[in-house]
């Protein structure tokens, strides 16, 4: 059964971390999506304070395995769609934790979300070949040096730091503001499911020649209460 929710970044990062499975691509991001994730931040830093933007789905697998951090548990969830857009906002908010000054409490809380107080668990896990580059960068802050990128994915993942840079850079002074935007104010429809048979059927469906799942079907599916537990039921019904 997939079980859909609606959350901003805060709650998202709460209680879980991620994990990009083996079969999916590399971050594959580039500087179109990324403008337009920057565009989508800029016009919603003008309207109401009470007011969302729609990012749109995550598909997770809700794995069995968990990690004790002290008091707090932590469940692993397979990102099965979704993956481009975490990697870019979680790269986005290593680069505002470094802008933020040393020593506040707010740069801490943050860095205490990407990387757990144990100073391993990392939010998103990511077991592809941008492992290295990826996860010294939400570590330890060091952007990757020329020598280090050797495929498109390694250069990918190196411009999305240099454009979150820049784009924070104009943000110095109300950065603050950017972080409560990032992660209270971009709205997701979570999809959970514990079954692996379903993440596979998912999957294959969302990566296929045919029509995908995108946000409006399975938005519309929240709405009007349709049971989605099988994905090809979304495909054919489309309207």
């Amino acid at each position: 059964m997939i079980e859909p929710r609606y959350g901003v970044l805060q709650t998202l990062f709460a209680d879980r971390v991620f994990r990009i499975p083996h079969y999916q691509r590399f971050y594959s991001w580039q500087k179109r999506q990324r403008s337009d994730l920057f565009s989508d931040l800029e016009k919603l830093a003008k309207s109401r304070e009470d007011q969302h933007h729609f990012m749109a789905t995550i598909v997770c697998h809700r794995t069995a395995e968990t990690k004790d951090i002290g008091a707090v548990q932590y469940r692993i969830y397979d990102v099965v769609d979704g993956q481009q857009r975490l990697t870019t906002l979680i790269l986005l908010l290593k680069t505002i934790e470094l802008t933020l000054p040393e020593g506040s409490e707010d740069r801490n809380d943050l860095a205490k979300t990407l990387v757990k107080r144990d100073g391993h668990l990392i939010l998103l896990q990511t077991n592809n070949a941008n492992e290295f580059n990826f996860n010294r960068f939400i570590r330890e802050g060091i952007v990757p040096r020329k020598e280090e990128i050797v495929t498109h994915s390694d250069r990918n993942l190196a411009n999305a730091i240099h454009e979150c840079k820049s784009f924070v850079e104009f943000w110095k002074p109300g950065i603050l503001s950017l972080m409560r935007l990032v992660l209270h104010r971009l709205g997701f429809v979570v999809f959970d499911t514990e079954d692996s048979r379903v993440i596979y059927t998912v999957f294959e469906v969302l990566n296929s020649r045919g029509l995908a799942v995108d946000w409006l079907d399975k938005t519309k599916s929240i709405l009007n209460g349709t049971d989605v537990r099988i994905i090809g039921d979304l495909i054919c019904n489309r309207s």
